[in-house]
C-alpha cells in the first residue's frame, strides 16, 4: 500500500509540475481588466499541490521506515499463505478517476463551453464520490454551478470561457 500511495504522490507533484509552465504564462491582475488575473486561481492550486503532495510523500516515506517490524511480520503471513490480495473495486482506484475527469474536463471546456462542461463534471465527481440519491446529485450540481457562475462571473468579474 505504501508504494501506491507513494506513486499516487508522485504523480501529483509530477503533474503540479508539468502544470506549473503554461500557469507562469497566463496574464497577471496587472495585464488584465479584472479584479484578480486569471494567473491567480491556477498558481494557488498549484502551490497547494506542490505542497500537499510533499507532505504526503514524506510522511508516507517516514511511515514506512518506522513500520520495518510490521513489515517482516506481513511478509511472514504472505509466506504462510495468510496474506489475500485486495481486489481492484472502484473505491481503491477512486483517485486516479477523479484526476481522469479532471483531466477530462479541462478538455471538454474548451470544446463544449464552461457552463456544460461544470455540470457534466460535477455529476461525475458527485456520482463517483458516493452520492445514488437523485435529489442529492441534483442539488450537488446546481449548488455548483450558481457558485461558481456567480463567484467567477459576478463577483470576481472573471469571464468564463
Amino acid at each position: 500500500m505504501q508504494a501506491k500511495v507513494m506513486t499516487f504522490s508522485a504523480t501529483i507533484i509530477l503533474l503540479a509540475i508539468v502544470a506549473l509552465m503554461p500557469t507562469l504564462q497566463l496574464p497577471s491582475a496587472e495585464e488584465v481588466s479584472t479584479f484578480i488575473g486569471p494567473r491567480l486561481w491556477p498558481l494557488c492550486l498549484l502551490i497547494a499541490l506542490l505542497g500537499l503532495g510533499g507532505f504526503l510523500l514524506l510522511t508516507t516515506w517516514r511511515s514506512g521506515h518506522s513500520k520495518t517490524g510490521e513489515k517482516e511480520e506481513h511478509l511472514s503471513d504472505k509466506a504462510n499463505g495468510k496474506g489475500g490480495t485486495v481486489p481492484q473495486t472502484l473505491a481503491a482506484t477512486r483517485h486516479w478517476w477523479l484526476m481522469l475527469g479532471t483531466v477530462a474536463y479541462t478538455l471538454l471546456m474548451q470544446s463544449v463551453g464552461f457552463l456544460l462542461a461544470t455540470v457534466v463534471f460535477t455529476f461525475f465527481c458527485t456520482v463517483l464520490l458516493g452520492a445514488r440519491h437523485w435529489v442529492a446529485i441534483l442539488a450537488t450540481v446546481v449548488v455548483a454551478v450558481v457558485l461558481i457562475q456567480g463567484v467567477f462571473s459576478y463577483l470576481l468579474g472573471i469571464p468564463l470561457p
